[in-house]
């Protein structure tokens, strides 16, 4: 199975080099930022030169977001050999609730989605401890090997997060769906009466209901399952009236 690499972390990223060992079975091509680039969600870089450099065998660093790494690597890098599977991670610290709309790691393999290509995007949650990324590259690999990912929706990412506590071995598996943060992420001044901010990324956000959500699932020691669809269409009922009437106006 050839399997395309990708991440936000950046191509020395101690998480994706936890995957390349974990799938060494696999002909695996990498091809990620340069450099860190979290928290950038489906970024395009319209207004620059994305230079690109080979750094090993099957392995490229791109000067550009997670989403021209796949847009390179699907059409340029891997040319008419395209892989059969992408997996994007493994990220540094959890990414649920309100996060995968910012996540660099998700919009990577949202992009392959959105070309069909079956995404799973990995990431493992860290507080008290550091990430165990080999333990999460092997649960990569596990649904690589049983072919769950090929098994999604079409156009649809396998949204995983690892949890940081765990009373089990092996792991245990929830599917969830994605919670929502009760209040938004605060931002701090760092300099008093210089205008200038960064967010508390350290403070922890609460969501007003975690049953059956990725949240709640690493809350327990759950490796966390989302399907995430890359249709933002909304279903609903139609409006009570003719919105391109005249007299509705």
């Amino acid at each position: 199975m050839r399997v395309l690499l990708v991440n936000d972390d950046g191509i020395d990223a101690e998480g994706l080099l936890s995957l390349e060992r974990a799938l060494e079975s696999f002909d695996t091509w990498t091809v990620a930022p340069a450099d860190p680039s979290s928290g950038i969600s489906q970024a395009l870089g319209l207004r620059r030169r994305i230079a690109i450099r080979r750094v090993g065998d099957r392995r490229w660093a791109v000067e550009g977001t997670p989403t021209d790494c796949v847009k390179l690597a699907l059409g340029r890098i891997l040319g008419d050999s395209p892989p059969q599977v992408v997996v994007s991670g493994i990220n540094r610290g959890a990414n649920t609730a309100n996060n995968v709309f910012y996540s660099g790691t998700v919009a990577a393999a949202t992009e392959a989605a959105f070309w069909g290509f079956p995404a799973l995007a990995v990431s493992v949650e860290y507080a008290e401890r550091e990430p165990d990324f080999d333990r999460a590259a092997n649960v990569a690999r596990r649904m690589l090997e049983e072919g769950l990912v090929e098994s999604l929706p079409p156009h649809s990412v396998l949204n995983v997060n690892v949890p940081e506590l765990y009373d089990e071995d092996p792991l245990r598996y929830a599917w969830t769906r994605t919670a929502r943060f009760g209040r938004d992420l605060p931002l701090v001044e760092v300099e008093p009466g210089g205008n200038v901010y960064v967010y508390d990324r350290l403070r922890p956000q609460e969501s007003p209901d975690v049953k059956g959500t990725d949240l709640e699932a690493l809350a327990d020691g759950l490796v966390s399952l989302s399907v995430l669809s890359t249709d933002r269409s909304a279903t609903i009922d139609p409006p009570p009236f003719d919105l391109f009437s005249e007299e509705s106006l």
